[in-house]
Protein backbone atom coordinates (compact mmCIF):
# COMPACT_ATOMS: atom_id res chain seq x y z
CA UNK A 1 0.00 0.00 0.00
CA UNK A 2 1.19 3.61 -0.94
CA UNK A 3 2.05 6.15 1.87
CA UNK A 4 2.51 10.04 1.78
CA UNK A 5 5.52 10.98 2.62
CA UNK A 6 5.67 14.54 3.93
CA UNK A 7 9.26 16.55 4.13
CA UNK A 8 9.03 19.97 6.27
CA UNK A 9 12.13 21.77 7.85
CA UNK A 10 10.74 21.22 11.15
CA UNK A 11 8.52 18.54 12.38
CA UNK A 12 5.95 19.02 15.35
CA UNK A 13 6.48 15.88 17.44
CA UNK A 14 3.42 14.47 19.32
CA UNK A 15 3.64 16.73 22.86
CA UNK A 16 0.54 16.67 24.97
CA UNK A 17 1.44 19.14 26.79
CA UNK A 18 2.77 21.71 23.82
CA UNK A 19 1.15 24.29 22.27
CA UNK A 20 1.24 25.09 19.12
CA UNK A 21 0.77 28.78 17.79
CA UNK A 22 -0.63 27.59 14.16
CA UNK A 23 0.94 27.85 10.46
CA UNK A 24 2.59 25.56 8.45
CA UNK A 25 2.68 23.02 11.43
CA UNK A 26 -0.83 22.89 12.59
CA UNK A 27 -1.57 22.45 8.49
CA UNK A 28 0.51 19.69 8.35
CA UNK A 29 -0.70 18.41 11.26
CA UNK A 30 -4.28 18.73 9.69
CA UNK A 31 -3.47 17.48 6.35
CA UNK A 32 -1.91 14.07 8.17
CA UNK A 33 -5.20 13.98 10.38
CA UNK A 34 -6.98 10.37 9.36
CA UNK A 35 -5.24 9.57 6.46
CA UNK A 36 -1.72 8.85 8.45
CA UNK A 37 1.96 8.68 6.77
CA UNK A 38 5.42 9.60 7.24
CA UNK A 39 6.41 12.94 8.85
CA UNK A 40 10.58 13.97 8.05
CA UNK A 41 12.81 17.14 8.99
CA UNK A 42 14.64 18.59 11.39
CA UNK A 43 14.31 18.16 15.32
CA UNK A 44 15.16 21.87 16.27
CA UNK A 45 18.28 20.65 17.73
CA UNK A 46 21.93 21.86 17.13
CA UNK A 47 24.74 19.44 17.56
CA UNK A 48 28.68 20.43 17.22
CA UNK A 49 29.35 17.75 14.71
CA UNK A 50 26.87 17.39 10.93
CA UNK A 51 24.98 13.87 11.55
CA UNK A 52 22.88 11.75 9.45
CA UNK A 53 21.21 9.91 11.12
CA UNK A 54 17.30 10.19 11.76
CA UNK A 55 15.46 9.55 14.53
CA UNK A 56 12.50 7.29 14.25
CA UNK A 57 9.13 7.89 16.21
CA UNK A 58 5.37 6.67 15.67
CA UNK A 59 2.22 7.82 16.96
CA UNK A 60 -0.97 6.15 15.45
CA UNK A 61 -0.91 6.70 12.25
CA UNK A 62 2.06 8.78 11.52
CA UNK A 63 5.74 8.05 12.01
CA UNK A 64 8.12 11.11 12.64
CA UNK A 65 12.09 10.93 10.92
CA UNK A 66 13.75 13.62 12.53
CA UNK A 67 17.61 14.69 12.16
CA UNK A 68 19.44 16.97 14.08
CA UNK A 69 21.62 20.10 12.66
CA UNK A 70 25.11 20.83 13.21
CA UNK A 71 25.95 24.42 13.57
CA UNK A 72 27.29 24.69 10.38
CA UNK A 73 24.49 23.44 8.43
CA UNK A 74 22.24 26.00 10.62
CA UNK A 75 24.17 28.94 9.59
CA UNK A 76 24.72 28.32 5.92
CA UNK A 77 21.77 26.22 5.14
CA UNK A 78 18.59 27.74 7.51
CA UNK A 79 20.03 30.85 8.52
CA UNK A 80 22.38 31.64 5.32
CA UNK A 81 20.79 30.83 2.02
CA UNK A 82 17.29 29.78 3.07
CA UNK A 83 16.74 32.88 4.76
CA UNK A 84 19.03 35.46 4.20
CA UNK A 85 18.46 35.19 0.21
CA UNK A 86 15.51 33.00 -0.59
CA UNK A 87 13.77 34.29 1.90
CA UNK A 88 13.92 38.19 0.33
CA UNK A 89 13.93 37.44 -2.33
CA UNK A 90 10.68 35.54 -2.12
CA UNK A 91 9.23 38.55 -0.45
CA UNK A 92 10.10 41.44 -3.20
CA UNK A 93 12.91 42.68 -0.78
CA UNK A 94 15.66 42.11 -3.04
CA UNK A 95 18.21 44.82 -1.21
CA UNK A 96 18.12 42.45 1.67
CA UNK A 97 19.73 39.11 -0.12
CA UNK A 98 22.62 38.44 1.42
CA UNK A 99 24.54 35.57 -0.92
CA UNK A 100 27.44 33.32 -0.24
CA UNK A 101 28.64 30.76 -2.79
CA UNK A 102 29.46 29.09 0.87
CA UNK A 103 26.03 29.41 1.88
CA UNK A 104 24.74 27.66 -1.15
CA UNK A 105 26.80 24.92 -0.99
CA UNK A 106 25.36 24.04 2.77
CA UNK A 107 21.87 24.38 1.15
CA UNK A 108 22.72 21.81 -1.26
CA UNK A 109 24.50 19.43 1.00
CA UNK A 110 21.60 19.57 3.33
CA UNK A 111 18.62 18.80 0.26
CA UNK A 112 21.18 15.42 -0.41
CA UNK A 113 21.28 14.48 2.87
CA UNK A 114 17.49 14.38 3.09
CA UNK A 115 17.03 13.18 -0.39
CA UNK A 116 19.57 10.29 1.09
CA UNK A 117 17.11 9.70 3.98
CA UNK A 118 14.17 9.45 1.11
CA UNK A 119 15.47 6.93 -0.54
CA UNK A 120 16.29 5.05 2.04
CA UNK A 121 12.19 4.69 3.64
CA UNK A 122 10.39 5.40 0.08
CA UNK A 123 8.84 2.40 -1.52
CA UNK A 124 7.89 2.43 -5.36
CA UNK A 125 4.35 3.84 -4.84
CA UNK A 126 5.29 6.30 -1.83
CA UNK A 127 4.06 9.51 -2.87
CA UNK A 128 6.19 11.94 -1.54
CA UNK A 129 5.07 16.32 -0.73
CA UNK A 130 7.54 18.55 -0.35
CA UNK A 131 6.78 22.32 2.12
CA UNK A 132 8.74 25.28 1.69
CA UNK A 133 11.44 27.27 -0.07
CA UNK A 134 14.25 25.56 2.18
CA UNK A 135 13.72 22.18 -0.30
CA UNK A 136 13.82 23.84 -4.08
CA UNK A 137 16.24 21.00 -4.23
CA UNK A 138 15.26 17.92 -3.30
CA UNK A 139 13.76 16.40 -5.95
CA UNK A 140 16.80 16.78 -7.73
CA UNK A 141 19.20 14.66 -5.84
CA UNK A 142 15.80 12.16 -5.67
CA UNK A 143 16.45 11.56 -9.48
CA UNK A 144 20.16 11.70 -9.23
CA UNK A 145 19.61 8.50 -6.71
CA UNK A 146 17.29 6.75 -9.10
CA UNK A 147 14.05 7.59 -7.44
CA UNK A 148 11.01 7.49 -9.60
CA UNK A 149 8.28 8.29 -6.82
CA UNK A 150 5.74 10.40 -7.40
CA UNK A 151 7.31 14.43 -6.14
CA UNK A 152 5.08 17.22 -5.90
CA UNK A 153 6.21 20.75 -3.83
CA UNK A 154 4.43 22.83 -2.16
CA UNK A 155 5.56 27.07 -1.75
CA UNK A 156 3.84 28.30 1.24
CA UNK A 157 5.50 32.09 0.58
CA UNK A 158 5.22 34.23 -2.22
CA UNK A 159 7.14 33.34 -5.70
CA UNK A 160 8.67 36.43 -7.44
CA UNK A 161 8.73 37.46 -10.75
CA UNK A 162 11.40 36.41 -13.41
CA UNK A 163 12.79 39.77 -13.30
CA UNK A 164 13.61 39.52 -9.52
CA UNK A 165 15.36 36.19 -10.13
CA UNK A 166 18.07 37.89 -11.73
CA UNK A 167 19.62 39.06 -8.55
CA UNK A 168 20.15 35.51 -7.55
CA UNK A 169 23.25 33.93 -9.04
CA UNK A 170 22.22 30.08 -8.63
CA UNK A 171 18.78 30.66 -9.65
CA UNK A 172 19.88 29.27 -13.45
CA UNK A 173 20.38 25.87 -11.45
CA UNK A 174 17.54 26.33 -9.11
CA UNK A 175 15.49 26.53 -12.53
CA UNK A 176 16.54 23.14 -13.75
CA UNK A 177 16.26 21.72 -9.95
CA UNK A 178 12.52 23.17 -10.06
CA UNK A 179 11.58 21.26 -12.85
CA UNK A 180 12.13 17.44 -11.61
CA UNK A 181 8.93 17.62 -9.46
CA UNK A 182 6.16 16.37 -11.06
CA UNK A 183 4.08 18.94 -9.51
CA UNK A 184 4.64 22.21 -8.00
CA UNK A 185 2.09 24.23 -5.89
CA UNK A 186 2.09 27.71 -5.27
CA UNK A 187 -0.47 29.58 -2.79
CA UNK A 188 -2.14 31.88 -5.66
CA UNK A 189 -2.80 32.51 -9.36
CA UNK A 190 0.30 35.29 -9.03
CA UNK A 191 2.48 33.16 -7.94
CA UNK A 192 1.26 30.36 -10.01
CA UNK A 193 2.38 32.91 -13.16
CA UNK A 194 5.38 34.00 -11.72
CA UNK A 195 6.68 30.42 -11.02
CA UNK A 196 5.53 29.41 -14.68
CA UNK A 197 6.95 31.97 -16.52
CA UNK A 198 9.97 31.72 -14.14
CA UNK A 199 11.01 28.08 -15.79
CA UNK A 200 9.54 28.72 -18.87
CA UNK A 201 11.83 31.33 -19.88
CA UNK A 202 14.87 29.95 -18.00
CA UNK A 203 14.53 26.70 -19.20
CA UNK A 204 13.15 27.91 -22.23
CA UNK A 205 10.69 25.10 -22.32
CA UNK A 206 7.75 24.00 -24.08
CA UNK A 207 4.14 25.46 -22.87
CA UNK A 208 1.77 21.62 -23.01
CA UNK A 209 -1.18 24.18 -21.06
CA UNK A 210 -1.13 27.10 -19.55
CA UNK A 211 -0.13 24.91 -15.98
CA UNK A 212 1.36 22.22 -17.59
CA UNK A 213 5.62 22.18 -18.88
CA UNK A 214 7.16 20.17 -21.09
CA UNK A 215 10.79 18.91 -20.25
CA UNK A 216 12.05 17.28 -22.63
CA UNK A 217 10.26 13.84 -22.38
CA UNK A 218 8.88 14.57 -19.15
CA UNK A 219 6.32 17.17 -17.45
CA UNK A 220 5.57 19.47 -14.48
CA UNK A 221 2.61 20.63 -13.94
CA UNK A 222 2.49 24.19 -12.17
CA UNK A 223 -0.87 25.27 -10.19
CA UNK A 224 -2.55 27.25 -7.27
CA UNK A 225 -3.63 25.69 -4.41
CA UNK A 226 -4.78 27.99 -1.23
CA UNK A 227 -3.84 26.56 1.79
CA UNK A 228 -6.84 27.27 4.31
CA UNK A 229 -7.44 25.90 7.98
CA UNK A 230 -9.87 23.75 9.80
CA UNK A 231 -12.81 25.98 10.55
CA UNK A 232 -15.06 23.25 12.68
CA UNK A 233 -12.32 22.39 15.20
CA UNK A 234 -11.10 26.18 15.18
CA UNK A 235 -15.20 26.83 16.36
CA UNK A 236 -15.00 24.45 18.65
CA UNK A 237 -12.10 25.40 20.13
CA UNK A 238 -12.58 29.00 20.14
CA UNK A 239 -16.28 27.94 21.85
CA UNK A 240 -14.41 25.97 24.54
CA UNK A 241 -15.47 27.56 28.22
CA UNK A 242 -12.29 26.65 29.83
CA UNK A 243 -10.34 29.56 31.89
CA UNK A 244 -7.35 30.86 29.85
CA UNK A 245 -5.09 33.85 30.55
CA UNK A 246 -4.75 36.06 27.97
CA UNK A 247 -2.35 38.69 27.52
CA UNK A 248 -4.26 41.86 27.08
CA UNK A 249 -6.85 42.86 29.16
CA UNK A 250 -10.53 44.01 27.07
CA UNK A 251 -12.06 44.93 30.44
CA UNK A 252 -9.67 48.00 31.02
CA UNK A 253 -11.13 49.79 27.85
CA UNK A 254 -14.98 48.36 27.64
CA UNK A 255 -16.25 51.00 25.25
CA UNK A 256 -13.10 50.67 22.45
CA UNK A 257 -13.09 48.26 19.91
CA UNK A 258 -9.94 45.98 20.24
CA UNK A 259 -8.05 45.04 17.43
CA UNK A 260 -5.79 41.41 17.16
CA UNK A 261 -2.75 41.26 15.11
CA UNK A 262 -0.44 38.21 15.20
CA UNK A 263 2.61 38.32 13.17
CA UNK A 264 6.46 37.81 13.31
CA UNK A 265 8.70 40.42 13.33
CA UNK A 266 9.11 40.06 9.84
CA UNK A 267 9.76 43.06 7.38
CA UNK A 268 7.05 41.15 5.20
CA UNK A 269 4.59 41.76 7.71
CA UNK A 270 4.17 45.30 7.84
CA UNK A 271 4.62 46.24 11.54
CA UNK A 272 6.33 49.46 11.10
CA UNK A 273 3.72 50.45 8.45
CA UNK A 274 0.74 49.79 10.68
CA UNK A 275 2.81 51.97 13.57
CA UNK A 276 2.91 54.60 10.81
CA UNK A 277 -0.76 54.36 9.89
CA UNK A 278 -1.92 54.36 13.80
CA UNK A 279 -0.33 57.75 14.40
CA UNK A 280 -1.78 59.49 11.48
CA UNK A 281 -4.99 57.94 12.20
CA UNK A 282 -4.60 59.60 15.59
CA UNK A 283 -3.25 62.35 14.46
CA UNK A 284 -6.21 63.62 11.83
CA UNK A 285 -8.96 61.78 14.23
CA UNK A 286 -8.20 62.47 18.09
CA UNK A 287 -11.67 60.98 18.93
CA UNK A 288 -10.74 57.61 17.54
CA UNK A 289 -8.37 57.64 20.55
CA UNK A 290 -11.69 56.43 22.34
CA UNK A 291 -12.52 53.95 20.11
CA UNK A 292 -10.03 52.34 19.02
CA UNK A 293 -6.87 49.77 21.09
CA UNK A 294 -4.56 47.43 19.20
CA UNK A 295 -3.17 44.08 20.72
CA UNK A 296 -0.14 42.78 18.80
CA UNK A 297 1.54 39.69 19.32
CA UNK A 298 4.71 40.37 17.82
CA UNK A 299 6.75 37.40 18.14
CA UNK A 300 10.73 37.95 17.67
CA UNK A 301 12.74 35.97 14.89
CA UNK A 302 16.13 35.65 13.86
CA UNK A 303 17.44 38.12 15.82
CA UNK A 304 21.11 36.69 14.83
CA UNK A 305 20.70 38.71 11.44
CA UNK A 306 21.31 42.36 11.72
CA UNK A 307 18.24 42.89 9.86
CA UNK A 308 16.11 41.24 12.11
CA UNK A 309 17.45 42.48 15.39
CA UNK A 310 16.97 46.14 13.63
CA UNK A 311 13.43 45.63 12.85
CA UNK A 312 12.53 44.52 16.34
CA UNK A 313 14.66 47.45 17.55
CA UNK A 314 12.68 50.45 15.68
CA UNK A 315 9.20 48.39 16.10
CA UNK A 316 9.84 48.60 20.06
CA UNK A 317 10.83 52.02 19.68
CA UNK A 318 7.81 52.99 17.32
CA UNK A 319 5.12 51.45 19.63
CA UNK A 320 7.00 52.96 22.74
CA UNK A 321 6.88 56.56 21.50
CA UNK A 322 3.41 55.55 19.86
CA UNK A 323 1.86 55.08 23.22
CA UNK A 324 4.00 58.00 25.15
CA UNK A 325 2.52 60.15 22.81
CA UNK A 326 -1.45 59.27 22.37
CA UNK A 327 -1.99 57.50 25.91
CA UNK A 328 0.18 58.62 28.34
CA UNK A 329 -1.86 58.30 31.21
CA UNK A 330 -4.23 55.75 30.01
CA UNK A 331 -4.21 51.92 28.78
CA UNK A 332 -1.57 51.60 25.66
CA UNK A 333 -3.54 51.99 22.75
CA UNK A 334 -0.70 50.05 20.79
CA UNK A 335 -0.32 46.82 23.43
CA UNK A 336 2.17 44.35 22.60
CA UNK A 337 3.17 40.75 23.57
CA UNK A 338 6.25 39.23 22.58
CA UNK A 339 5.95 35.52 22.73
CA UNK A 340 4.17 33.09 21.28
CA UNK A 341 1.03 32.27 22.56
CA UNK A 342 -0.98 28.74 22.40
CA UNK A 343 -3.30 27.79 19.98
CA UNK A 344 -6.31 27.22 22.27
CA UNK A 345 -5.36 30.40 23.49
CA UNK A 346 -4.91 32.56 20.35
CA UNK A 347 -8.15 31.03 19.07
CA UNK A 348 -10.64 32.79 22.50
CA UNK A 349 -8.31 36.11 21.69
CA UNK A 350 -9.30 35.87 18.05
CA UNK A 351 -13.19 35.55 19.04
CA UNK A 352 -13.08 38.17 22.03
CA UNK A 353 -11.28 40.96 19.54
CA UNK A 354 -13.68 43.03 17.56
CA UNK A 355 -11.27 43.45 14.70
CA UNK A 356 -8.82 41.47 13.10
CA UNK A 357 -5.93 43.49 11.03
CA UNK A 358 -3.55 41.86 8.88
CA UNK A 359 -1.01 44.51 7.31
CA UNK A 360 1.32 42.76 5.11
CA UNK A 361 3.33 44.15 2.46
CA UNK A 362 4.27 40.88 1.01
CA UNK A 363 2.58 37.56 2.18
CA UNK A 364 1.85 33.65 0.76
CA UNK A 365 -1.42 33.41 2.21
CA UNK A 366 -1.22 34.55 5.93
CA UNK A 367 -3.65 32.02 7.95
CA UNK A 368 -4.21 34.89 10.39
CA UNK A 369 -6.49 36.35 8.06
CA UNK A 370 -8.69 32.43 8.13
CA UNK A 371 -8.39 31.43 10.90
CA UNK A 372 -10.02 34.65 12.91
CA UNK A 373 -12.99 34.35 10.68
CA UNK A 374 -13.10 30.51 11.53
CA UNK A 375 -13.13 31.87 15.37
CA UNK A 376 -15.77 33.82 15.33
CA UNK A 377 -19.08 34.34 17.09
CA UNK A 378 -21.79 33.38 14.48
CA UNK A 379 -24.43 35.83 16.11
CA UNK A 380 -21.84 38.61 16.69
CA UNK A 381 -19.04 38.49 14.00
CA UNK A 382 -16.07 40.75 14.12
CA UNK A 383 -14.30 42.17 11.07
CA UNK A 384 -11.38 41.36 9.03
CA UNK A 385 -9.23 44.40 7.52
CA UNK A 386 -6.88 42.44 5.18
CA UNK A 387 -4.17 43.53 3.66
CA UNK A 388 -4.45 43.41 -0.62
CA UNK A 389 -0.81 41.92 -0.56
CA UNK A 390 -1.53 38.67 1.22
CA UNK A 391 -2.65 36.00 -0.88
CA UNK A 392 -5.70 35.28 1.48
CA UNK A 393 -7.16 38.68 -0.19
CA UNK A 394 -7.31 36.98 -3.49
CA UNK A 395 -10.64 34.44 -1.67
CA UNK A 396 -11.22 36.70 0.89
CA UNK A 397 -13.00 39.50 -0.84
CA UNK A 398 -15.60 40.25 1.84
CA UNK A 399 -13.21 41.37 4.32
CA UNK A 400 -12.03 45.50 4.42
CA UNK A 401 -9.28 45.36 1.61
CA UNK A 402 -6.21 47.97 2.05
CA UNK A 403 -3.48 48.99 1.02
CA UNK A 404 -0.65 49.44 4.00
CA UNK A 405 1.24 51.49 2.07
CA UNK A 406 -1.56 54.07 1.94
CA UNK A 407 -2.24 55.58 5.21
CA UNK A 408 -5.89 56.67 4.24
CA UNK A 409 -6.81 53.17 2.81
CA UNK A 410 -6.11 52.10 6.29
CA UNK A 411 -7.70 54.77 8.15
CA UNK A 412 -11.19 54.51 6.24
CA UNK A 413 -10.87 50.86 6.81
CA UNK A 414 -10.20 51.24 10.63
CA UNK A 415 -13.04 53.79 11.03
CA UNK A 416 -16.06 51.35 8.73
CA UNK A 417 -14.88 48.66 11.15
CA UNK A 418 -15.67 51.17 14.08
CA UNK A 419 -19.14 51.85 12.73
CA UNK A 420 -19.93 49.09 10.67
CA UNK A 421 -23.51 47.70 11.49
CA UNK A 422 -24.30 43.95 13.22
CA UNK A 423 -26.28 43.06 9.82
CA UNK A 424 -23.35 43.86 7.98
CA UNK A 425 -20.94 42.39 9.86
CA UNK A 426 -22.40 39.04 10.43
CA UNK A 427 -23.37 39.11 6.23
CA UNK A 428 -19.52 38.82 5.55
CA UNK A 429 -19.12 36.70 8.09
CA UNK A 430 -21.37 34.38 6.50
CA UNK A 431 -19.67 34.65 3.48
CA UNK A 432 -16.36 34.23 4.91
CA UNK A 433 -17.12 31.26 6.60
CA UNK A 434 -18.84 29.52 3.52
CA UNK A 435 -15.22 30.15 1.96
CA UNK A 436 -13.19 28.20 4.72
CA UNK A 437 -15.90 25.86 4.90
CA UNK A 438 -15.82 24.90 0.83
CA UNK A 439 -12.00 25.29 0.48
CA UNK A 440 -10.73 23.72 4.32
CA UNK A 441 -7.59 22.00 5.04
CA UNK A 442 -8.78 18.99 3.83
CA UNK A 443 -9.62 19.85 0.48
CA UNK A 444 -6.35 21.39 0.25
CA UNK A 445 -4.63 18.38 0.76
CA UNK A 446 -7.19 16.30 -1.25
CA UNK A 447 -6.81 18.42 -4.14
CA UNK A 448 -2.99 18.13 -4.41
CA UNK A 449 -2.70 14.72 -3.59
CA UNK A 450 -5.65 14.23 -6.09
CA UNK A 451 -3.46 15.82 -8.90
CA UNK A 452 -0.13 14.26 -7.59
CA UNK A 453 -1.08 10.77 -7.79
CA UNK A 454 -2.75 10.93 -11.16
CA UNK A 455 0.34 12.58 -12.50
CA UNK A 456 2.80 9.54 -14.26
CA UNK A 457 6.42 9.92 -13.11
CA UNK A 458 8.34 7.69 -15.40
CA UNK A 459 11.40 9.75 -15.89
CA UNK A 460 14.61 9.36 -14.11
CA UNK A 461 17.12 12.61 -14.09
CA UNK A 462 21.00 11.70 -15.17
CA UNK A 463 23.45 14.09 -14.53
CA UNK A 464 25.60 14.93 -17.84
CA UNK A 465 29.39 15.92 -17.15
CA UNK A 466 28.21 19.35 -17.31
CA UNK A 467 26.47 20.35 -14.30
CA UNK A 468 24.67 22.84 -15.34
CA UNK A 469 23.37 20.98 -18.22
CA UNK A 470 20.57 18.00 -17.76
CA UNK A 471 19.06 15.28 -19.74
CA UNK A 472 15.68 13.21 -18.97
CA UNK A 473 15.43 9.31 -20.30
CA UNK A 474 12.10 7.99 -20.92
CA UNK A 475 12.21 4.33 -18.81
CA UNK A 476 10.78 1.46 -21.06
Amino acid sequence: MSRLIVLSNRVTLPNPNATQAGGLAVAIEDALNGIGGIWMGWNGKRTTNRQNTFDLLKDQQVEYHTCSFSEAEYQGYYCGFANGALWPLMHDQNQYIDYTDQDYQIYQDVNLKFARQLQKIAQPGDMIWVQDYHFLSIAHYCRQLGMRNRIGFFLHIPFPEYQKWQDLACAPQLAVHLAQYDLLGLQTQRDQKHCYDFLKTTLSLTSHSAQVLRNGHRQVEVKAYPISVHPEAIQRRAQQQTEIDLPFDFSATPEAKHIISVDRIDYSKGLLPKVDALRKCFTESPEILEQLRQFQIACPCRLEVPTYAKLYQDFVQGVAQLNQDFSPNRPPVFDTYYETLGHHALMRLYRKAEICWVNSVYDGMNLVAKEYIAAQDPADPGILILSKYAGAAEQMREALIVDPHDHQSVIKALKLAIKMPKSERIARYRALYKGLTDYDIIYWRDAILKDLKHIGSQYIYRPLNNQASHELILQH
